[in-house]
């Protein structure tokens, strides 16, 4: 439901309609759409007062609220029609769709984030992690509700939306849900239309669709069941889980979860080398590929790892960890099981916000150890909203730390804020002036030995580099940007985003900069927990560790080649809701499924939820398809892992 400035007037729900030659598909996709106003987001009472802003800059007296509530759903023209008592051609209307849509940037928009219904954001997030494709189906136009959306914080769970300036026939008419339908290749069968109207529920009966209608928001009960809905919900949350009644998974329904929940297996294998397989169903799962086709990957990964071996049983705890001792084993590699078990009870205790709140501050520093898998596992856990994965990965953070030495660091002598972009330009250029010093002073110091470095590390190669360089250390690494305290942390984020993005497709498939894309989506979960005063030390500690990254190859992106990158695709945006992009996405997809090297389904699925936070940047598009390859295990590993 909701107001909109559409000509068209609302087909009959009976006018027949087909989805478009070519785009029905008998394809796995189960999805969810959602009208936005009073649904969604509580805008019709903004609405009104809009309304009453748009009267009151016309030099009129307001509308009973009652009556400008009766327009909703209709589009504006013909709600000032109704409101003012003039044809919808009189040049009064026009006045009042300008004002509106005025008191529309200026009244709703900025209070849309406290507007969302309770229990939405989760609720989403659910669906998602359930392999639920959420699209939205609304009377707005496409941009207002992309802004409303996106101002709500809502925009990244919405993989389609579909506004009345999308199609010829707005609802009640079938149009736009069997546009949805078409362009993710579903069939009514496996979608749901969730809204508060009888338009939204006379729309899912006319395309086929079951339905879900809400109580909390314009229409009354009485209203709403009169249509015939499949479902009536009074909470957002009780529609959830009547969607999740109408689209069960194939096989079993907790296919992802219990996986997530497992612990049979070790966090490592062979050593030092990453358990990834928890990883690789939260990105499948994401990607919405089909629970049994998760499983079967996950199965094949655990007989045979990418590596050529198979992962190794868990083991039991050799001691018990508690408050007073756990900083004693920190990155000494011991005991993953007993850190298990010491985090589960203090989660028992303080809950999960608690838990991270307490021992994540101190473990920031030490986010690039285990080639950042420790804090992938973690992050990625949050994200799937995983206990038990959670818990694995504050375990692996503490067994596997590797400090980066934040406590090193002081503000940069560089003017300005600038950003990422300007600050990694800079250092890329002190290496192209001092390439063969620089170079020969990295192998120098990687080739050394260290007593504070884990013996294991040494099997690594990579794992063993990065190690010595956080250890000692360049004065570059530790020179703190201005841009880190100017700016929110969420404009890092994306700024960060983008750029280590740029430099992965300098060197397309690098091992160490594909872990440095995945690691960012984990360290954006995991700040997004922290206290305010935290959000900005995790994205110093990510700058400082992708510095020591970067340092510890031996080797630095020409500047020209990042600011030639960086320039082809600064203002490239692709438009999401054009079916060549969902195609594309198609295709990346099914080659991750198929591929046994599961970064590139973690590639995909970060890339493809950057893409769409950024509202359709091409440079993550492009990115998406550039896969890795499993490396060549180095001669170290001919020597037996050092337990």
């Amino acid at each position: 439901m909701t107001t909109t400035t559409s000509q068209s007037a609302p087909a009959p729900a009976d006018t027949a309609w087909t989805v478009p030659a070519g785009t029905e598909t008998t394809g796995p996709a189960r999805v969810a759409m959602f009208d936005l106003d009073g649904t969604l987001v509580d805008s019709p009472r903004a609405i009104v007062e809009a309304f009453a802003a748009a009267f009151e800059a016309m030099g009129l007296a307001p509308r009973d609220p009652a009556d400008v509530r009766a327009t909703i759903g209709l589009p504006l023209e013909q709600a000032f029609g109704k409101l003012l008592g003039v044809p919808q051609d009189d040049p009064s209307v026009a006045d009042g769709v300008a004002r509106y849509q005025e008191a529309f940037r200026t009244v709703i928009l900025p209070r849309a984030r406290s507007l969302v219904f309770p229990g939405v954001h989760e609720g989403l997030a659910e669906l998602r992690r359930r392999g639920i494709v959420v699209t939205v189906a609304t009377s707005k136009f496409h941009a207002s509700a992309d802004a409303l959306l996106t101002a709500a914080g809502l925009r990244d769970h919405v993989t389609t939306l579909v506004g009345a300036d999308d199609v010829t026939h707005p609802k009640p008419h079938p149009e736009p849900g069997l546009l949805i339908l078409g362009r993710l290749g579903a069939r009514p069968e496996h979608a749901v239309m969730v809204g508060d109207t009888t338009h939204d529920l006379k729309m899912a009966a006319a395309a086929g669709l079951a339905s879900v209608a809400v109580t909390y928001g314009v229409h009354e009960r009485a209203e709403l069941e009169a249509v015939s809905p499949t479902h009536v919900a009074d909470t957002f949350a009780q529609a959830v889980e009547q969607i999740l009644t109408v689209l069960p998974a194939e096989g079993d329904t907790r296919t992802v979860e219990s996986l997530l929940d497992d612990s049979t297996y070790h966090i490592e294998f062979n050593g030092h080398l990453t358990n990834h397989i928890k990883h690789a169903v939260v990105a499948l799962s994401g990607l919405g590929v089909d629970p049994g086709r998760i499983r079967a990957y996950h199965d094949n990964y655990i007989a045979l790892t990418p590596y050529g071996c198979r992962v190794e049983p868990a083991r039991s705890p050799q001691r018990l960890i508690d408050d007073s001792n756990w900083l004693e084993l920190l990155g000494r590699r011991e005991d993953f099981a007993a850190y298990c078990a010491f985090f589960d009870r203090r989660e028992r205790e303080l809950g999960m916000t608690g838990l991270l709140r307490s021992y994540v501050p101190r473990l920031l520093a030490g986010w690039a150890g285990a080639l950042q898998h420790a804090t992938i596992h973690l992050g990625w856990a949050l994200d799937a909203g995983n206990r038990r994965m959670a818990i694995e990965g504050l375990a692996y953070l503490a067994f596997a730390y590797v400090d980066c030495h934040p406590e090193r660091a002081r503000p940069s002598a560089a003017p300005g804020p600038g950003g990422p972009r300007d600050s990694l330009l800079g250092i890329a250029r002190h290496w192209e002036e001092n390439r063969p010093r620089l170079g020969a002073w990295v192998e120098d110091l990687v080739g050394g030995t260290s007593d504070g470095i884990h013996p294991e590390l040494l099997r690594s190669g990579l794992q063993y580099r990065i190690a010595r360089m956080l250890g000692e250390g360049h004065p570059q690494m530790y020179e703190t940007p201005s841009w880190i305290d100017a700016q929110d942390p969420d404009a890092s984020w994306d700024q960060l985003a983008h750029l280590v993005t740029v430099l992965y497709l300098t060197e397309p498939g690098d091992f160490l900069l594909l872990h440095l894309v995945t690691a960012l989506h984990a360290m954006r979960q995991i700040a997004d927990v922290l206290p305010a005063e935290q959000q900005r030390r995790a994205v110093a500690c990510y700058w400082t560790g992708i510095l020591g990254v970067l340092f510890s190859r031996g080797h630095f992106v020409a500047p020209s080649k990042l600011t030639a990158i960086d320039g082809l695709f600064d203002m490239a945006m692709d438009d999401p809701d054009d079916p060549r992009w969902a195609r594309e996405w198609d295709w990346h997809i099914a080659r991750a499924v198929e591929e046994e090297e599961e970064h590139n389904a973690k590639l995909v699925y970060v890339m493809r939820e950057l893409w769409r936070r950024s509202g359709g940047r091409s440079v993550y598009r492009v990115a998406a398809g550039q896969f890795t390859t499993t490396p060549e295990l180095p001669h170290t590993f001919e020597q037996p892992p050092v337990d």
